[in-house]
């Protein structure tokens, strides 16, 4: 079957559309406030809120719920477009990204219509509560426990590297409901309001300057009506959730602008008289990062298409992740060398080349193999699932 990853009439002019916005009204520092690096604050915020009133939010979104009820390719164009500026996220990213499709495919009536269009219109975002201290990747191994309590759940324990607790609305978090079943049968997701009584939330800062968070509960009274789908399901619906996430998080296209200005570096550095751009050694480093770029974004629309086009991915963009995030380690050990000496300074040093963010991504890039589920994780379903080799 051939791939068509070409764009329709309406599909060009909406990327056209998308695209003037952005050169207008995104600048950098709205860019870097996104989970990955800043966080999201004010000015975050209403520009997800002036996306939404120029008309580019939602377009893949439910009419039902704001939207316009469209291919999800509206959604990968808006995320393309902020990726190739700053590597821009979209606002309130984890919630537009991630929970609203859980929540559309899993959530009651009443769920939906409290929180689909509060995100379609840019306003709430959520933390993922996912992670404990000693069940990384590993979610079936979860400790947290919820206990019904008739019109409530009690909720007690830790998750940690939660990145978005201390901005976001609401915590998607996923608890043991039932404590004799087996480990992926007594799980499951509820939206919690993120600043209920009994909530803690503690700063853990990277070696890259980012904040991620501790967040403890303790006897947090969770309403049943914030319980997502069924009972002792939530282990399913992550899963189910995974691969549909993967394409939306994992983009290509935040990676341009990197590529960019090492090549802007390389032209306007000068090296014994000459710009390092005409060093055979600087062309190829550059040259790998460029080829490794094109070919994870041709992974990714591969991926996309058949979800768009509603193909049966198996480990499609599980493929893309762990690619992508390894291409990522790569990328910046390149910049790093043809930065030489100058690769160690940061951000706001007085001689910094290319105002630190070499140096930053270099050190932000570790978590990029370990979020999200690790490497390993990702080839044991590229394994499994992809190429039906057997566990273990």
């Amino acid at each position: 079957m051939a791939w068509d990853f070409g764009y329709t009439k309406e599909e060009d002019a909406y990327k056209q559309k998308v695209a003037a916005f952005l050169d207008k009204d995104l600048t950098e520092e709205i860019a870097r406030q996104n989970w990955e690096d800043l966080g999201l604050g004010d000015e975050g915020r209403a520009f997800g809120k002036k996306l939404y009133e120029a008309g580019l939010l939602g377009w893949s979104w439910p009419v039902e719920f704001g939207g316009k009820g469209l291919s999800p390719i509206y959604d990968f164009i808006l995320i393309d477009e902020l990726g190739k500026r700053w590597s821009a996220h979209v606002p309130n990213d984890v919630a537009y990204t991630m929970v609203g499709h859980t929540i559309l495919r899993r959530g009651n009536d009443a769920m939906k219509k409290e929180f689909i269009p509060r995100i379609v219109r840019g306003e709430i975002e959520f933390g993922l509560g996912y992670t404990e201290p000693e069940a990384g990747s590993d979610l079936a191994n979860m400790k947290m426990t919820a206990i019904d309590q008739g019109d409530t759940y009690l909720v007690n324990g830790q998750k940690t590297f939660n990145t978005e607790s201390h901005y976001a609305d609401y915590h998607w978090l996923a608890v043991k409901t039932d404590l004799k079943a087996s480990p992926y049968k007594g799980i499951s997701l509820f939206i919690v309001d993120q600043r209920a009584p009994g909530i803690t939330i503690r700063p853990m800062i990277t070696m890259s300057g980012e904040r991620t968070n501790e967040v403890f509960y303790d006897d947090v009274k969770v309403p049943k009506n914030r319980l997502v789908g069924e009972v002792n399901k939530g282990f399913y619906y992550m899963m189910e959730a995974l691969m549909s996430e993967r394409n939306y998080v994992f983009t290509p296209s935040r990676y341009y602008p990197y590529l960019n200005m090492i090549i802007d570096y390389a032209k306007k550095t000068t090296y014994l008289g000459k710009p390092l751009s005409e060093d055979p050694m600087v062309r190829q480093k550059i040259a790998q990062i460029a080829v490794e770029i094109e070919t994870t974004q041709l992974l990714s629309d591969h991926a996309r298409w058949m979800e768009w086009n509603h193909q049966t991915m198996t480990c499609e963009p599980e493929i893309t992740k762990v690619v992508i995030s390894e291409m990522e380690q790569r990328m910046v050990d390149n910049a790093m060398q043809i930065l030489d000496q100058y690769c160690q300074l940061e951000e706001g040093s007085k001689y910094v080349p290319l105002n630190g963010r070499i140096e930053w991504e270099f050190l932000h890039s570790f978590m990029t193999t370990i979020g999200a589920g690790t490497s390993e994780v990702g080839r044991t379903v590229i394994a499994t699932r992809g190429l039906g080799l057997p566990r273990g």
